[in-house]
């Protein structure tokens, strides 16, 4: 069955752009005002799955509907995005302190919506898949009420009943920490900081299987186990997938310090206890934080030393969260990917390292020059070979593609990254310098 979303703007271009975005995964409602808005609401009953709503609007505003739905026992936990040409900061506070979900600002950029709704949805419903299971066994208690995720003591319990009941099967503990979340706190204060633990909570959650057990067991800290898992290779996938989304963070409102560091351990077959594999999960979290952060780290493993890696070097500059995590999902795992954010940056690297990339992806979608003393300096770093450069340029910005080509770059990416064109790109790049095609890309 389909979910059904409820558009409340009193814009209708608006609206009908967003029927078009959401129309395939959705039954869709709409309502000009707010006042419509509740009338939909009290017909719909427990129909309506999540609502995107306008701030500003004629008759009732956006924050007037916050405030009823709260009073409103089929409407209060209804998800809601709040979408607002407004970008006054105490318009976000406010419609966080009203219960809003997520807050995306006009104009919008139809994939972020999307994904921001894709995201409210997957933890509504694993909410909702949540709390029917504790209404089943009575354990209402057993969540902790920020997150709604399982509390440190029903964590403990659980994850001690699996490894008594399960011995024999292969289990992870996984312990992650938000990096750096005392300065939230400090600078933007506790309603940012709370807001930045749910949303982490959301990811996690929604990142790991249903059947692994999700729980928050302090301020800023969590544990997962991941039950019955077919490697340790899949534990490893999943741990450094969440570490560079946090890296990156596509689509996440969350202050831009803001990283994972992470620690895990196996019961390799074993019947260990609880209290055993936390403490051995924490050494390992607290290596994770010892070496730089915004890491994993594996128990009884040595950290990653990135002066030992051999692999050809890929020299990715950029800030741009969206196109660098992009880059660093789809570059071929042998090559080793080195980071600068600017020009500043990239001058004081050694030239040595620069002289080992094979190759350098540059994105120009938002430098911090004019475009063209931004490729003057790139072509000028000693060290930067341009027949190795692959330029990252907006789509259909003529412009950035003159400058890119004027400073004869050796190929041109466009943003949004088509993920086959990149792989394209980088394997014939690779290929008309010398190296080997690697044959699983």
């Amino acid at each position: 069955m389909e979910n059904t979303i409820l558009i409340v703007d009193d814009n209708e271009m608006n609206r009908e752009i967003l029927k078009i975005l959401f129309s395939d995964k959705y039954t869709i409602l709409e309502a000009n005002n707010g006042k419509e808005a509740l009338e939909t609401l009290e017909i719909c009953r427990d129909n309506v799955d999540v609502i995107l709503l306008d701030l500003i609007m004629p008759v009732m505003d956006g924050f007037d509907v916050l405030e009823a739905r709260a009073e409103l026992e089929y409407a209060r936990n209804i998800p809601v995005v709040v979408i607002t040409s407004s970008g006054a900061m105490e318009d976000q506070i406010r419609a966080f302190k009203l219960g809003a979900n997520d807050y995306v600002n006009k104009p919008f950029i139809p994939e972020i919506v999307l994904s921001r709704v894709d995201n409210v949805m997957a933890s509504h419903q694993r909410l909702l898949s949540v709390e029917l299971e504790a209404e089943k066994l009575k354990t209402k208690a057993a969540l902790d009420q920020m997150t709604s995720l399982y509390n440190k003591t029903t964590s403990e319990k659980l994850v001690e009943e699996v490894l008594q009941s399960k011995p024999e099967e292969l289990h992870a503990l996984i312990l992650i920490d938000i990096d750096n979340f005392k300065s939230i706190n400090d600078t933007s204060g506790h309603l940012a900081g709370d807001h930045t633990i749910r949303i982490v909570a959301d990811l996690i959650s929604s990142h790991f299987r249903k059947t692994d057990i999700v729980g928050r067991i302090g301020g800023d800290e969590f544990i997962v186990l991941m039950q019955d898992v077919p490697s340790l290779e899949l534990v490893r996938t999943k741990v450094n997938e969440l570490v560079q989304i946090m890296k990156y963070k596509p689509n996440l409102t969350i202050p831009e310090n803001v990283s994972l560091s992470i620690g895990f351990v196996t019961n390799d077959s074993k019947p260990f206890h609880y209290d055993e594999l936390f403490e051995k999960a924490d050494e390992a979290l607290y290596m994770a934080k010892d070496s730089g952060k915004a890491r994993y780290q594996e128990y009884g493993k040595e950290p990653i030393n990135l002066t030992d890696d051999e692999r050809p070097t890929a020299l990715l500059l950029g800030r741009n969260r969206s196109v660098c995590s992009a880059v660093h999902a789809l570059v071929p795992l042998e090559l080793r990917i080195v980071e600068v954010l600017d020009l500043k940056e990239l001058k004081r690297m050694k030239k040595s390292t620069l002289e080992e990339c094979v190759v350098a992806y540059v994105d120009a979608t938002d430098p911090d020059e004019e475009l063209e003393q931004f490729w003057k300096e790139i072509s000028e770093t000693e060290g930067i070979r341009m027949e190795n450069v692959l330029a990252i340029c907006p789509e259909g910005e003529l412009r950035q593609y003159q400058q890119a080509m004027m400073a004869k770059v050796a190929d041109i990416l466009t943003a949004p990254i088509d993920k086959g064109a990149f792989k394209r790109r980088t394997l014939k790049h690779l290929e008309d310098i010398g190296i080997t095609r690697m044959d699983n890309q």
